[in-house]
């Protein structure tokens, strides 16, 4: 029987710092240190991972102190998420994995020494992460940055960092205000088995005796993504309904007779009395409604005395009272929304029509937005009833670097690799940049002065570099998932290609030789800038 151990890491990993602020004041914890006990029986290191638990700290909006009906000591709900600018120089910020924000990884052996000791492992993970998953993983995997739930077009999705509350009303149609969506903290989990090489293995810690694993990480490439906010400019597409998310209903004899709300009758508070109603229909609210219970909205709207914008706190989402009374529901399948205080009281001494209402999320401060670190651990399966083996075959990497001089276009580099490296990874990124999104338009490689590819160019994302790409991850003896090319951007939830980043990745095979193999590669691009050389090594420990 499997039994789960969750180690702290021996720093006191916590730290809060402002995204915004990161060029001046960077966050300086950036050191992990987990122990794996001596003589403690065998960890299956493939179900092992190491937990950086985070969270969004919002500063509040300025209009959230016009909210009516604000709870005290209460503040509203804002839906912001934690993502990666892995490529700051392009502003691109792209699905992929918590391994991304390790800068270097090593892990020693008590009785058998140096195990595994890799430079740029968030170079690493992005040159693998996006031909290792196929686009649904990138963009809805639950061990990734970037993902957010909800189906609802650019710049409307919901965060991992909110535990939703879509609907609060009793089949009686009473609203209970006690049930409101929460903030929450996540757990980037980071497996072992995307750091190292052995990282999928049986570990014997009878035989490898006590055994430290240290990681840097890049924190400071952390950022936080504000999801919503455009619900009055984003259309829902399906069905034919060319609608906002954020288009309400007017409140009109009009509109009554359609079966909609009628004019707010004398002495009503809008939102609390008479509540909003959206324009769309919805087959599944919950999954396809931006708004939640608890969410700071700004609702803008027009009565008789002209144009006018209030905030509120929304306090009650109703979907199946009123409007859809039979399951399935045949009736106009639209969604009430309440708010906490009154977003307009008619004073005026009769009923009045309200017009053109429309609802969006209010988003943090983003330039007092911050992030927390709270605790770093690492969580390890262990296998009291089982002996693990005396030694590991297993693959790792070396990693040689160089930076490119400025105006240059062609860039030839001589690099010694070792005998048992049996592939090679090449990144091209940006100055000081992970994403390898630098643009190359061709390359020439010789392995001890025997050309790979016959004396051709090898041209960017032509059947010949294609093929070169399946060569290698045939020699790793692994499937391609994904033969894109393409990373998921995030950075503003584009629609349609808009949201697809061109990557640059070169993977060449190697034969495993008696010596060291002097390798000639030559790059062509518009500007060569960092360049860095993966060497995987075959290995036993």
């Amino acid at each position: 029987m499997e039994s789960i151990i969750k180690i702290s890491s021996e720093q006191g990993f916590s730290e809060t710092w402002v995204p915004a602020d990161v060029a001046t004041s960077p966050p300086t914890q950036k050191l992990l240190d987990f122990i794996i006990p001596a003589n403690t029986g065998t960890y299956d290191l493939g179900k092992c991972w190491i937990n950086v638990n985070a969270e969004v700290v919002p500063s509040a909006n300025a209009n959230e102190t016009s909210i009516t009906g604000l709870q005290p000591n209460s503040t509203a709900l804002y839906n912001n998420d934690i993502v990666a600018e892995t490529d700051a120089a392009g502003s691109n910020k792209v699905c992929c994995d918590f391994a991304s924000i390790v800068r270097n990884a090593d892990m020693f052996s008590a009785n058998r020494g140096m195990v595994e000791s890799i430079s740029r492992v968030n170079t690493l993970r992005q040159l693998l992460f996006n031909i290792e998953n196929d686009k649904a993983e990138q963009h809805d995997g639950n061990l990734n940055l970037g993902t957010f739930f909800g189906r609802r077009g650019p710049s409307n999705g919901t965060s991992h960092l909110l535990q939703i509350m879509g609907s609060n009303t009793s089949v009686g149609g009473t609203v209970d205000e006690s049930i409101t969506a929460s903030n929450t903290r996540r757990d980037l989990r980071i497996p072992l088995s995307d750091l190292f090489g052995v990282g999928s293995a049986l570990w014997n810690s009878d035989v490898y005796g006590s055994t430290r694993i240290h990681l840097e990480l890049d924190t400071s490439r952390l950022r936080i993504e504000q999801l919503g906010g455009s619900e009055d400019t984003t259309n829902f597409q399906p069905a034919g309904q060319n609608r906002t998310y954020g288009a309400m209903l007017d409140n009109t004899a009009a509109s009554a007779a359609l079966g909609g709300p009628p004019q707010l009758p004398d002495g009503n508070d809008l939102g609390v009395d008479t509540p909003l109603v959206t324009a769309i229909s919805y087959d599944d609210f919950e999954l396809q409604m931006p708004f939640y219970v608890g969410q700071a909205v700004e609702v803008a709207f027009t009565n008789t005395a002209g144009a006018q914008t209030a905030y509120a706190q929304i306090s009650g989402v109703e979907y199946n009272q009123g409007t859809n009374l039979t399951n399935p529901p045949n009736g106009t399948r639209k969604v009430r929304l309440y708010t906490a205080g009154s977003i307009y009281n008619n004073g005026t001494g009769a009923a009045e029509n309200i017009t053109g209402i429309t609802v969006k999320a209010l988003r943090s401060t983003a330039a007092t937005d911050q992030i927390r670190i709270n605790n770093a651990e690492i969580v390890l399966t262990q296998l009291p009833s089982v002996n693990g083996p005396d030694s590991i075959d297993y693959r790792t990497y070396s990693t040689e670097e160089t930076q490119g001089i400025a105006g240059l276009t062609s860039f030839n580099k001589q690099i010694m690799v070792e005998p048992n490296a049996q592939n090679l990874l090449v990144a091209h990124c940006n100055s000081n940049e992970t994403l390898p999104s630098r643009e190359w338009t061709s390359y020439r490689m010789s392995i001890d002065n025997v050309d790979v590819s016959g004396n051709r160019d090898i041209v960017y994302n032509k059947p010949l570099h294609r093929d070169r790409i399946a060569r290698t991850f045939n020699n790793r003896g692994q499937n391609i998932s994904n033969f894109s090319l393409n990373a998921v951007k995030i950075g503003a939830q584009q629609a349609g290609d808009a949201n697809q980043l061109a990557l640059y990745p070169i993977y060449e095979t190697l034969p495993l030789t008696q010596a060291q193999k002097i390798i000639n590669f030559k790059l062509n691009a518009p500007a060569i800038q960092d360049v860095v050389f993966f060497k995987e090594l075959q290995k036993t420990i």
